[in-house]
């Protein structure tokens, strides 16, 4: 859609279920998973919906591609070695690679802008948080330390915050903090559940998804929290937002 909310378009039509799009910088490509295949697998097509290509194959799950801002490689996780643990490969599918190596869930990879680092999610320490590695899996930081959850982080394309969603004060809401996880600020403030913060390629409005109206809608506000905009009303899921600089 475009970014006022119009001109929703759908992309893929599966009887399975195809989920978290993620543009490839160019906006040429969306990578996705889907079970269209038996389970869940990262797949990639034009970003007009043709060409749907399988990237992976393995009797685990694939799931939530991230593309580095480079445009050569590709993050997910993958429970293929028995947990989950998060992965790269070329934008083909080609080189998968095992990043970390951990008994706890690792997952939910993001790119910081430079293409040299990326966060995850982890529950190495008892309960999902946010931490940092070099793109090559070395060199792991914790960012956040807090007994509830933190989830879904997300570099601004300025490198300067990265935004999460964390249940922290009692329910999900939306997030920010510095790149080495200090000054973590709350933005929204509602009795309903905020998630997925996706930032805008100038890094001036945040994309999220709230149930906040009785449905899992799109809503956009900026970086501060402030100017609050409903993008989509639909009785249906609509989750998982991205955006594209073209």
């Amino acid at each position: 859609m475009s970014t006022d909310g119009s001109g929703q378009t759908r992309l893929t039509n599966s009887s399975s279920g195809d989920q978290n799009p993620a543009w490839s910088p160019n906006c040429a490509s969306i990578a996705f998973h889907s079970d269209r295949d038996g389970n869940n697998e990262i797949y990639v097509m034009n970003a007009d919906g043709s060409t749907q290509q399988r990237l992976t194959n393995s009797p685990a799950t694939d799931q939530n591609a991230a593309w580095s801002p480079d445009g050569t490689r590709i993050a997910f996780w993958s429970a293929r070695d028995g947990n989950n643990e998060v992965y790269v490969m070329n934008g083909d599918g080609s080189n998968q690679t095992r990043l970390t190596n951990h008994p706890g869930n690792d997952q939910l990879p993001a790119w910081s802008p430079d293409s040299k680092r990326l966060t995850y999610v982890t529950s190495r320490d008892g309960n999902p948080e946010i931490y940092a590695m070099n793109a090559d899996g070395a060199n792991p930081i914790r960012l956040t330390n807090n007994p509830a959850r933190d989830f879904n982080p997300f570099w601004s394309p300025d490198g300067t915050k990265i935004s999460f969603w964390s249940d922290r004060d009692g329910n999900m809401e939306i997030y920010v903090m510095n790149v080495d996880g200090s000054n973590p600020t709350r933005l929204t403030n509602s009795p309903s559940r905020e998630g997925n913060p996706s930032w805008s390629p100038d890094s001036t409005k945040i994309l999220f998804w709230s149930d906040r109206n009785g449905a899992e809608d799109i809503y956009v506000m900026t970086a501060d929290g402030s100017n609050l905009l409903r993008l989509t009303d639909n009785p249906a899921r609509d989750v998982a937002p991205d955006w594209c600089s073209r």
